[in-house]
């Protein structure tokens, strides 16, 4: 007999992250409360808070979850192109980029123009050497892991990333083409900065 299989549930704390994800993209991180927030979802507010805590909290939690998820898309890219470093720092920032550009939060977040409003801004920006620092960290150790053979030490492959990321803030910001035009540009950046 075969055996049934049923699909995972959607955590509760995860419908929550979705559901405020939605609501920052149309109305704007000033208009999400706890109580809209519960209602969106079919829960009570008491839920919310249990679940997520305060809204400053909730902000720290979405942060958390894009920087986990851009984390785990560049692990995936990076494993894709085993002893070709420049390959799969490239396909990375292009995945990333595009992945980025798909993304309301993190588009009003940057303060980019989206059909919401960028009043989320202001909680990345007061503290934005966490979410930058705890991004390089996990990719610089992961790029040092992979690419053993490019020679630089973690600090160094720090350095490397954080110049990565901020290419690609920068064109994230202030577009200048395709994803593919500017993954053009940044596979001339990693050639030459990895000697390649």
């Amino acid at each position: 007999m075969k055996a049934v299989t049923r699909p995972v549930p959607v955590r509760t704390r995860d419908r929550l992250l979705d559901a405020a994800a939605d609501l920052i993209a149309v109305d704007g991180w000033a208009a999400v409360t706890m109580g809209k927030l519960a209602a969106h979802v079919g829960v009570s507010r008491q839920t919310v808070y249990n679940e997520l805590g305060s809204k400053a909290e909730l902000a720290e939690a979405l942060v958390l979850r894009e920087t986990e998820r851009f984390a785990e898309r560049v692990t995936e890219v990076v494993a894709a192109h085993p002893g070709r470093p420049v390959d799969g720092i490239t396909a990375a920032f292009r995945q990333t980029l595009e992945a980025a550009r798909a993304n309301p939060l993190i588009l009003i977040a940057l303060g980019c123009p989206t059909g919401g409003r960028d009043d989320f801004l202001p909680l990345l920006t007061t503290r934005p050497e966490g979410v930058l620092e705890r991004s390089v960290d996990a990719v610089a150790a992961l790029l040092a892991r992979c690419y053993p053979e490019v020679g630089l030490t973690l600090s160094e492959w720090r350095v490397a990333v954080e110049a990565f990321v901020r290419l690609l803030l920068s064109h994230l910001v202030q577009p200048s083409g395709s994803a593919a035009h500017a993954s053009g540009q940044m596979r001339w950046v990693i050639g030459r900065m990895l000697g390649a």
